[in-house]
């Protein structure tokens, strides 16, 4: 399976030194060089940066610069997240994102998409973590977002939370 990533995913679980779950998860995940730029060379002394820098399975591509779809799709989106739907919609890539925007075009686009906590939920299901809870509070304390609708669901999924 090919997988391109935006730059929320990768940066929440590099803060938090979970970057092994999406290593675990897939082999090689896809990022254009302009999730890069926001990823690694636009911050390049925060928190979890050298591990990024580090991950060779994290490969730089360069998108394409158009797809053939009607391109106001993409323009509402920031430079990372139309970069990573590009490429993504030309290889026929699962994509990684978090952004309500982005996700709503990807599935525009007919794109399979994941986010942190779709990753997080997988990675307990596949016995790669042994707990979403203490995850999801990392996260959150790195500053990542969800609501607690969505946080409900990521425990109810990983079974750690009745139905």
């Amino acid at each position: 399976m090919i997988v391109v990533a935006d730059t929320t995913p990768l940066l929440y679980l590099s803060r938090i030194g979970r970057l092994d779950i999406a290593r675990a998860l897939y082999l090689e995940v896809l990022i254009p060089r302009e999730v890069h730029t926001e990823l690694v060379e636009n911050r390049p002394n925060a928190e979890g940066v050298e591990e990024l820098r580090a991950s060779r399975w994290i490969v730089v591509v360069d998108a394409p610069t158009s797809i053939p779809v009607d391109q106001t799709l993409l323009s509402a989106l920031d430079i990372g997240e139309a970069a990573a739907l590009r490429l993504a919609f030309e290889r026929r890539a699962l994509v990684l994102i978090d952004e309500r925007a982005g996700r709503r075009a990807a599935h525009s686009l007919g794109l399979a998409v994941r986010g942190t906590l779709g990753m997080v939920v997988e990675a307990r299901l596949r016995g790669i973590v042994e707990a979403v809870g203490p995850i999801l509070t990392d996260l959150e304390r790195s500053g990542f977002r969800s609501s607690p609708e969505l946080h409900a669901w990521a425990l109810q999924a990983a079974g750690e939370l009745p139905k």
